[in-house]
């Protein structure tokens, strides 16, 4: 059974914000999620406008990756470094003094 975390995001700024911003709790408190689900969304009005943005976000852990003593990222590093080695086309940015 993988851990979940269940976390309110808000933002005065729009839902995904909010969405972002508990993600980002979610990762400083409990380390990067694996999945998140919205279930709830709410908005807050004040003067016929909209405040702020609120978000029930259910956050996800892969058993194996909330493992401490194994990386999570290690595939996907692997995949990127043999991606960057096997490049044919070399890097199109031009460095100038």
């Amino acid at each position: 059974m993988s851990p979940n975390r269940q976390i309110i995001g808000t933002s005065p700024i729009s839902v995904d914000d909010a969405i972002d911003r508990a993600l980002v709790l979610a990762r400083d408190t409990y380390g990067e999620p694996d999945w998140f689900e919205v279930s709830n969304t709410r908005g807050f009005i004040k003067d016929g406008r909209v405040t702020h943005y609120q978000v029930s976000v259910e956050i996800g852990y892969d058993p194996v990756c909330a493992n401490p003593g194994r990386n999570p990222d290690h595939y996907l590093n692997s995949v990127i470094d043999n991606r960057r080695r096997n490049r044919r086309v070399p890097n199109t940015i031009d460095r100038r003094f």
